[in-house]
C-alpha cells in the first residue's frame, strides 16, 4: 500500500534524478510566505552522508533490531493481554471480533505508511509533534499545545501499570482492596521512571530482553488453543464450539463495533513508536521503513493466531468475564494452576517491557514540550539526568494515569483509559492526515517513501468514523462489568481539548497583549 522511491518525482510521473548528498533537497515549493518545511526548521530533509549524520547526532545507537524491538515492545505487552475481555463483551461473536482484528491491522499499516512518509521527509525525533508543527504553523503554538495536552493528559502512558498490578496480585490469589492495587500500580510507575533516569543503556537492554517474554506469552496462548483442539480436556469439552456459528450474537449497533475497534487499535498502537526517537536511530530513513513493516507484520500475525486461540479455549461469554487477567486464566484453564502463575508473571513482565518502551520515547517528547516553553516550569521539566534521559518529565507523563488510578473504580480504570486515549488518538491522527495533504501541497516530492493515496484516504475516513459513531444511539444493554457509557470518553476528550484551547489563548494571546499594553 505504499510506493518505495529512491529518487525525486512529480505528481504525474515517476521519480527520477536521485539527489546527491550535496544537493539542496530541502527546497520545497510554497506560497509567497516561503517554503513550508523550511519555515519550521526542517531544512535538514536531505540525503546526508553517514559521517555527517553521525556528527550531527552522535548518539545514534539504535540499530535495526533495536528499532524493531522498540516497535514490537510498544505494541505487545498490555492491550493484547487485557482488552480481549472487553472486546468480546462489546461485539459478542468470534467472527465479528476476528474481522475487526483484521481491519485493525490494515488500518495500522495505512497509518504506518503515512508516518513513514513524514518521517522520511523530517527524520527528527518527536513524531506527530514535528509533523503537526510543519503542517499548522498558524496560529502560533496552538497545534503544539493541543498535542502536548494529548500526550500528557489523554495519552495515559502509564496505563500498563494496572495490568501489571492485577497479574502480580493473581499470583498470591489474595483478595485485596482497591487501595492496595492503586499503590502497587503507582509503585510500578515509580520503578519505571527510576530505571530510565538511572541508566539509559540499561533501560534499552531491559526493553530488548523483555521482548522475548512477550513472544513467549503469545506463543503459550497459541499453544493453549492447539492443545485444547485435541478435545480430551474435561474443562473444555467442546473446543472451538464458538466457530460453528461465528457471527451469532453480533450486535447491530455501530457504536458497539466502534468501541471494540478503539480497543483493537490500542493493541496495535506503537507502530509509530520509532518516530519519536529518530535522532537516536542509525540511518533513520531506511531503518524506520524496514523496522515498521517487519515489526507490524510480525505482531499482526501473532495477534490473529492469539485471538483464534482465545475462542478455541473459551466462549465469548467466558472471555468477556475474565477482565485484564485473561491470559493467565485461560492458559491456566488448559495447563493447570502452575502455568497460570507462570503466565501471570510473564504477562506482568511483558507489560513492564511495554511501559519501559513507551516511557523511553514519550518522556523525550514531554521534555521537548518543556524546552519549547509549552509547559510551565520549563527548566524543571526539561532537565536531563547524567544518563542522558529526562528526569522530571516522568511526573507529567504519568500524571493523568495516576489521576485515573486514584479516582476511578479500579475495575474500570484500564477500559476507561483505553477508550479516552483512543478517542483522543483518533483526533490527532485526523490532524496528521490532513497535515500530510498540506505538506504534500507545499513540498516538491523528493522523498524515499510515498504512501498510496488509497491508504491515506482510508485512514482518514476511519478516523472520522471513530470520532462520530460514539454519539450514535445505543440499543443494547451493556454488561455490568463494563458500565461506562460510550459517550463519556469522547465528552471527556472534547472538554480537555477545549481546555487546551483556553490555555493557549490565555498564554499566547491575552498575556502577550496585556504585556504590550503595560509597556
Amino acid at each position: 500500500m505504499a510506493h518505495f522511491h529512491s529518487s525525486s518525482s512529480t505528481n504525474d510521473g515517476p521519480m527520477t534524478n536521485m539527489p546527491s548528498p550535496n544537493n539542496d533537497t530541502s527546497r520545497m515549493g510554497g506560497d509567497e510566505h516561503g517554503p513550508l518545511l523550511q519555515q519550521h526548521h526542517l531544512a535538514e530533509v536531505e540525503f546526508s552522508t553517514e559521517d555527517g549524520d553521525r556528527r550531527q547526532h552522535p548518539n545514534r545507537d539504535l540499530g535495526l533490531l533495536s528499532t524493531i524491538f522498540l516497535i514490537t515492545n510498544r505494541m505487545i505487552g498490555t492491550a493484547i493481554f487485557a482488552t480481549p475481555s472487553s472486546i468480546a463483551a462489546s461485539v459478542g461473536s468470534p467472527g465479528a471480533v476476528l474481522a475487526l482484528w483484521l481491519v485493525g491491522l490494515i488500518l495500522s499499516y495505512c497509518g504506518m505508511f503515512i508516518w513513514i512518509e513524514l518521517a522520511c521527509l523530517m527524520p527528527r525525533s518527536g513524531g506527530e509533534k514535528v509533523y503537526l508543527a510543519a503542517a499548522y504553523p498558524r496560529p502560533r503554538k496552538l497545534i503544539t499545545v493541543v498535542f502536548a495536552v494529548h500526550v500528557i493528559l489523554l495519552g495515559f502512558t502509564g496505563i500498563g501499570s494496572v495490568v501489571i498490578a492485577e497479574n502480580l496480585l493473581l499470583l498470591v490469589q489474595n483478595s485485596v482492596n482497591d487501595g492496595v492495587k492503586r499503590c502497587l500500580a503507582m509503585a510500578v510507575l515509580a520503578g519505571i521512571a527510576t530505571i530510565h533516569i538511572y541508566s539509559r543503556s540499561w533501560g534499552v537492554r531491559v526493553m530488548n530482553s523483555l521482548a522475548s517474554a512477550k513472544i513467549l506469552v503469545l506463543s503459550l496462548i497459541i499453544l493453549s488453543g492447539v492443545r485444547a483442539l485435541r478435545g480430551d480436556l474435561s474443562q473444555i469439552p467442546d473446543p472451538g464450539n464458538s466457530f460453528q456459528h461465528p457471527f451469532a450474537g453480533s450486535p447491530t449497533t455501530i457504536s458497539s463495533y466502534t468501541t471494540a475497534l478503539f480497543k483493537i487499535l490500542s493493541t496495535y498502537q506503537g507502530w509509530n513508536n520509532a518516530a519519536y526517537v529518530l535522532d537516536e536511530v542509525k540511518d533513520p530513513r531506511r531503518t524506520i521503513k524496514v523496522a515498521g513493516i517487519v515489526g507490524l507484520g510480525m505482531v499482526g500475525l501473532l495477534y490473529m493466531l492469539t485471538n483464534v486461540a482465545y475462542f478455541i479455549v473459551a466462549t465469548p461469554e467466558e472471555l468477556s468475564q475474565t477482565g485484564v487477567t485473561v491470559v493467565a486464566l485461560l492458559i491456566g484453564k488448559v495447563f493447570g494452576e502452575t502455568m497460570m502463575w507462570f503466565s501471570a508473571i510473564l504477562t506482568a513482565l511483558s507489560s513492564f517491557g511495554n511501559l519501559l518502551t513507551a516511557t523511553f520515547t514519550m518522556s523525550r517528547v514531554v521534555q521537548q514540550f518543556a524546552q519549547e516553553g509549552i509547559l510551565p516550569g520549563r527548566e524543571f521539566f526539561a532537565s536531563t539526568a547524567k544518563s542522558g534521559s529526562p528526569t522530571w518529565a516522568f511526573l507529567l507523563l504519568f500524571f493523568s494515569s495516576i489521576l485515573f488510578i486514584v479516582f476511578v473504580p479500579f475495575g474500570e480504570v484500564y477500559s476507561l483509559q483505553i477508550d479516552v486515549g483512543q478517542y483522543s488518538m483518533a483526533f490527532i491522527n485526523l490532524l496528521v492526515v490532513v497535515g500530510l495533504f498540506i505538506i504534500r501541497k507545499h513540498t516538491a516530492q523528493q522523498t524515499t517513501f510515498r504512501a498510496w493515496d488509497t491508504a491515506v484516504y482510508l485512514f482518514f475516513g476511519v478516523q472520522v468514523f471513530l470520532l462520530v459513531t460514539p454519539f450514535t444511539p445505543v440499543t443494547h444493554e451493556r454488561p455490568k462489568a463494563h458500565s461506562v457509557p460510550e459517550w463519556l470518553p469522547p465528552i471527556l476528550v472534547i472538554l480537555v481539548f477545549l481546555g487546551a484551547g483556553i490555555y493557549w489563548y490565555m498564554s499566547w494571546v491575552l498575556l502577550p497583549r496585556r504585556h504590550r499594553l503595560l509597556q
